[in-house]
């Protein structure tokens, strides 16, 4: 099945766009040139007939697709993730969602991997969350601790605001731009719900959270709101 995506792809191939792609993701990675309306309009049969693969065929596609060089491989192989994410979920399922993380890691995968992947897993596992994301936290990886901040993205009112709170101040301390715009990205989106809850640990904690973290944060409450 590989062979035919990867020809199906090269087919709409865009070689103008390719570059441009390119540069965008810092040259981190090869691409086919497919705008994101074009790939989805190209992948969705491929999509649809995934659903008649087995859990163990869906998993071996997708490590086959993350292994190819070209990003479009790797964005279909997480939505083939999403889209049969409603095959019996297993606690070792979390392997493979780290081995996505810290190979050919970028934000762009992170971000889809983190809030609509590792979120359904913890949703069903929620034991294994303080362990893992302590485990995420210790090894330092940039991308292991961003995925630690933004699994509870799309939660809303099922946000565990105690927990979110104590990671951010577990990981603050740092310099790293990835890991401080999820903080920010974080709190702006809490503050949607939780406004007073976002503006008090933001004036509590403004001498550890980063310039960027507190800017992001304050986006949704205005800084004219707000107790310097």
């Amino acid at each position: 099945m590989l062979k035919t995506i990867v020809q199906i792809l090269e087919d709409s191939a865009n070689t103008q766009l390719a570059i441009g792609m390119k540069a965008y993701q810092k040259n981190k990675f090869e691409f086919y040139g497919l705008t994101a309306p074009k790939r989805r309009e190209i992948c969705q049969p491929i999509l649809h007939h995934s659903k008649l693969l087995s859990k163990k065929e869906t998993i071996i596609l997708v490590k086959e697709l993350w292994n190819q060089p070209q990003r479009e491989c790797h964005y279909l192989a997480q939505e083939l993730l999403l889209q049969n994410s409603n095959k019996s979920i297993e606690k070792e399922d979390i392997n493979l969602l780290e081995w996505l993380v810290l190979h050919k890691s970028w934000w762009d995968t992170v971000d889809f991997i983190a809030p609509k992947l590792i979120s359904i897993y913890f949703k069903k596992f929620t034991e294994e969350r303080n362990k893992k994301t302590d485990d995420w936290i210790n090894s330092k990886n940039t991308w292991l601790i961003r995925s630690a901040l933004l699994f509870q993205l799309k939660y809303k009112d099922e946000t565990d605001e105690d927990f979110l709170f104590a990671t951010i101040l577990r990981v603050c301390d740092t310099k790293e731009f990835f890991i401080n715009k999820a903080i920010g990205w974080m709190l702006r989106e809490n503050a949607k719900r939780i406004p007073d809850s976002v503006s008090d640990f933001i004036e509590e904690n403004k001498s550890r959270l980063s310039n960027l973290s507190i800017r992001e944060g304050l986006k949704q409450i205005g800084n004219e709101n707000w107790s310097k």
